[in-house]
């Protein structure tokens, strides 16, 4: 889905480009730590979630900061 959404740019019917997160390619950590660091987390989400939508109205939306 990721090769034909972004690679291939399959998304041409669509007002934007769509975003997807996809886990990190390496070996997550055992236990907790390795869900939060390999695993899209809460922070990650919103960052593209916001970027979609202040790419519609970047007027309403000021840019986040890092």
């Amino acid at each position: 889905m990721q090769q034909i959404l972004e690679a291939q740019q399959g998304w041409w019917h669509l007002d934007a480009a769509p975003r997807t997160l996809a886990a990190s390619p390496n070996r997550p950590a055992y236990g907790p730590d390795g869900d939060y660091f390999s695993k899209p987390n809460r922070e990650s989400i919103v960052e593209a979630v916001y970027e979609v939508v202040r790419e519609r109205q970047p007027w309403r939306f000021p840019p986040l900061d890092s």
